[in-house]
């Protein structure tokens, strides 16, 4: 454990370094000087801030920060469907997400929650072991406070964290990120994260 003064990085930087050490070429010439609009160096990740039990009156709950993207989801059930259902074996997964109107610069502006209410359930359809609650169901609403980009993988994350908070089973925990492209080829190793269930979002900046 480290000392009480030891400084902690403000985010998460990765290595430069290739596997056999060989330095990664830079993607643009000046990428030591290149600095984002938020202040970030081209290699720097957003700085992240989780926790659990955020919302008391909900089955589990978490709030996530990933740069100025702030989301808080709420998980309720299992419980008995409002819908008449015949008998199943396996339960059912309802996901919501919407956004406050302040989330973004023009009020009311979000990112089509319809369509992002459809991709969250399709990430954490797989990771949930729907079995284990028969005949009722699980719903899962995530409310974007503050839209700073990338909304669906944190969106994503903080909900797979609230599920486990839930004490919903899983497989395994979903983590989410979003890949742009700034240019072609595209190549994208995974082999970090063989250890949890992985949803890729790519998003292409430059076609």
């Amino acid at each position: 454990m480290a000392g009480k003064g030891a400084a902690t990085p403000a985010t998460y930087s990765p290595s430069l370094t290739t596997v056999k050490g060989k330095k990664k070429p830079p993607i643009f010439a000046d990428d030591a000087n290149w600095v984002r609009s938020d202040g970030r160096h081209f290699h720097q990740c957003r700085p992240a801030f989780l926790r659990t039990n955020a919302v008391n009156s909900a089955s589990g709950s978490a709030y996530a920060e990933f740069g100025n993207t702030k989301v808080i989801v709420s998980v309720f059930g299992p419980r008995e469907s409002k819908k008449a259902m015949m008998y199943s074996d396996v339960g059912r997964l309802n996901c919501n997400v919407s956004y406050t109107t302040f989330a973004t610069v023009h009020r009311n502006q979000g990112s089509d929650s319809k369509e992002l209410s459809s991709m969250l359930y399709k990430a954490l359809e797989g990771a949930i072991i729907l079995e284990s609650f028969p005949k009722t169901t699980v719903d899962v609403f995530a409310l974007v406070l503050e839209s700073g980009g990338s909304d669906l993988p944190v969106i994503i994350s903080c909900a797979s964290l609230a599920l486990a908070d839930a004490g919903i089973l899983l497989y395994d925990l979903v983590a989410a990120v979003s890949v742009p492209r700034l240019q072609a080829p595209l190549s994208i190793c995974l082999r970090h994260f063989f250890s949890v269930a992985f949803y890729l979002v790519l998003e292409e900046v430059f076609p």
